[in-house]
């Protein structure tokens, strides 16, 4: 007969399924390459301008929602005592990485250019 796993078992494997998770993620970004853009009749002096300035509007963006996630979390955080965030603090670290991309593509794209892989 096969016992139940405890509450701790329980929690450790849900922490390792957790990691593994974390980790196939970021093998993924591992193989991942850097972008380039192009626009017919820009010069390679105004691409990595406007680059910079997409760069600098996701800075902007992406700082004040972890502002934002920072409050909230500071807000939560009492009923978060004795309790492992660092694998929420991945995620989220992951999730504004992401939208960080997204802000500088969106923005490229208003400008006209388009990607090259």
């Amino acid at each position: 007969m096969t016992r139940p796993p405890t509450a701790a078992a329980a929690a450790s494997l849900r922490r390792a399924f957790l990691v593994a998770g974390l980790l196939a993620l970021g093998g993924c970004s591992f193989f991942s390459h850097a972008t380039t853009w192009t626009k017919n009749g820009t010069t390679e002096e105004q691409a990595h301008s406007d680059l910079a300035a997409c760069k600098e509007q996701a800075d902007v963006q992406t700082n004040r929602d972890r502002d934002i996630d920072r409050d909230i979390s500071t807000a939560n955080s009492g009923g978060n005592a004795g309790i492992d965030t660092t694998p929420i603090q991945n995620m989220q670290s992951y999730g504004d990485d992401r939208r960080y991309k997204s802000i500088i593509r969106d923005c490229m794209a208003q400008l006209g250019y388009r990607q090259v892989e």
